[in-house]
């Protein structure tokens, strides 16, 4: 990962150099207007979903920044254990969300996922220079991270359809506010990776394209050449040679006396 002092203020999101940042998707919502923003939540995880399996099949890494609910002896089990119980408000909201093997998971204290946390450690052995930032809630932790993360000069993509607070104006302005402050893209997923798709295929096929074939005659053989091979090749080269010398500089031009002329055939 560039120096912070080397990672362009505004520069462009590229995929291949991004994290995906899921935050606070593992949640008990047991808080007031829990309800409202599970509402507002339910249809943002399945987009998560679409776009975390996107990363693991790109071989992108995937990160979980989540509230520790204030136990501060929890690890990830405890936290998913916390969240998924019976009667968790919130429990639904995880379902094809959990983490996987391959996936990084942060714990933190307060609003913002690099507020007292090794995030930003993190990122920088995983030579990140990009940010997808997705999760609950828009308009406060996500909001928090979006501008601390533009704060170390990350490149910020924050999906529309990735985010959720508990109304659509409250969402909404978020949005504007990460757009406008951070710089983030704010397109939406389903509209982002078949655009990404469509151009990792074109490169492809331009790199296919752009492969030298060999010649057969630049085969190599698959044995050794005998001594009369060798010799007729020789031979056939040096007529080869001849001839094209010949057409270059023909024995009756002026400019190149150095032909000689060939004796008249009988």
């Amino acid at each position: 990962m560039a120096e912070t002092g080397q990672r362009g203020h505004e520069a462009p999101f590229e995929p291949e150099r991004s994290a995906l940042l899921i935050v606070d998707m593992l949640n008990d919502l047991e808080f007031e207007g829990g309800e409202e923003l599970l509402e507002q939540a339910m249809p943002v995880a399945s987009a998560i979903v679409h776009l975390r399996d996107w990363y693991h099949a790109h071989g992108l890494p995937v990160i979980y920044a989540n509230d520790n609910f204030g136990r501060w002896h929890a690890d990830l089990a405890k936290v998913i254990e916390h969240c998924r119980r019976v009667g968790s408000r919130g429990g639904v909201l995880s379902d094809g969300l959990l983490p996987g093997v391959e996936d990084y998971f942060v714990l933190k204290p307060r609003h913002s996922a690099f507020y007292e946390t090794p995030l930003c450690t993190l990122l920088e052995k995983l030579e990140v220079d990009a940010l997808a930032l997705v999760g609950i809630a828009g308009d406060d932790c996500v909001l928090r991270t979006a501008l601390d993360a533009q704060m170390r000069r990350f490149a910020l993509w924050v999906p529309a359809d990735g985010i959720a607070s508990q109304t659509t104006l409250r969402n909404q302005r978020a949005l504007s506010c990460m757009q406008e402050v951070a710089k983030a893209d704010i397109n939406r997923i389903d509209a982002r990776l078949p655009e990404w798709d469509n151009t990792q295929r074109s490169q492809k096929m331009t790199s296919h394209d752009r492969k030298d074939i060999k010649h057969p005659d630049c085969v190599k053989p698959q044995r050794p050449e005998t001594e009369n091979e060798r010799q007729g090749r020789k031979a056939h080269e040096s007529e080869l040679t001849d001839e094209a010398v010949e057409e270059t500089f023909p024995a009756s031009d002026p400019v190149s006396p150095f032909i000689p002329a060939k004796t008249p055939e009988d």
